[in-house]
């Protein structure tokens, strides 16, 4: 039994597919299974013939917290990660992190990433990395410093049918997990860029859809109970005018 289980959940995006691929497969730890989730009616063509590689169909509602969820139900090793189809890993962000999570109690293990704002003519790189500035719930709700999805390893056996991914919204999906998690355990950063993180304006990203936003961003905070309530308001403005900026700045970069 493999000890990390890898999701990656694509639609239709061949090329970038294969290029996240690539980048687990040149992991330096090798120890992992890859569950490829198809949300897609399109049949998957990769040229890959390693046997740790496995293609599923989404079995949940389309989309990509579907997906997610469908690769946990399938996954069987110790720890999970994952892998959005537009991102890629360095060489050692799995040996890393494993190291970390090994040695400590920690459930969620993050790192910081490079982000590549790539336009017609352009391509600039920058870097992200936060942490938390109180403790980790009280940071969250004001804030969420752990980004992507493409960076986290969680052990598996606090992922269950209560905790997972919401598959009614379809943005802040990473944030709503993080505040279901941090009950549970704690939360572990490496400030080393291990993730790549590209934002193409040639491609629709709906983590910066408006109207997806403010949908997940009222959900979320119908989730809250007591104070939580009162508290993740500030921390949903910040995240809303946040991304409204960086699609902005995105955008007009370059």
């Amino acid at each position: 039994m493999a000890e990390i289980s890898i999701i990656i959940p694509t639609k239709n995006r061949p090329k970038l597919l294969e290029r996240a691929v690539n980048s687990i497969l040149e992991q330096n730890y090798e120890d992992w299974e890859l569950f490829i989730i198809n949300d897609s009616e399109n049949k998957i063509s990769i040229n890959f013939s390693d046997p740790r590689i496995q293609i599923a169909y989404n079995n949940n509602k389309p989309g990509a917290n579907g997906a997610r969820n469908t690769g946990i139900s399938l996954a069987k090793g110790k720890y999970i990660a994952f892998l959005d189809d537009d991102d890629t890993w360095r060489q050692d962000k799995l040996l890393k992190q494993i190291t970390i999570m090994d040695s400590s109690e920690a459930i969620l293990c993050y790192t910081g990433k490079n982000i590549i704002i790539q336009k017609k003519n352009s391509s600039i790189k920058e870097y992200s990395y936060k942490t938390s500035f109180i403790a980790p719930k009280t940071t969250l709700q004001l804030h969420n410093y752990i980004g992507t999805t493409s960076s986290v390893i969680i052990r598996s056996d606090v992922l269950n049918d209560c905790i997972k991914f919401d598959e009614e919204i379809h943005s802040l999906q990473d944030y709503d997990l993080y505040l279901q998690l941090v009950e549970k355990g704690e939360f572990v950063g490496i400030p080393e860029a291990l993730v790549t993180y590209y934002f193409d304006e040639s491609i629709n990203h709906l983590s910066v859809n408006n109207k997806a936003m403010f949908f997940s961003a009222r959900k979320i905070y119908l989730k809250q109970k007591g104070f939580s309530r009162l508290s993740i308001l500030l921390g949903l403005f910040v995240i809303i005018v946040q991304k409204s900026y960086k699609k902005i700045y995105y955008t007009n970069k370059g």
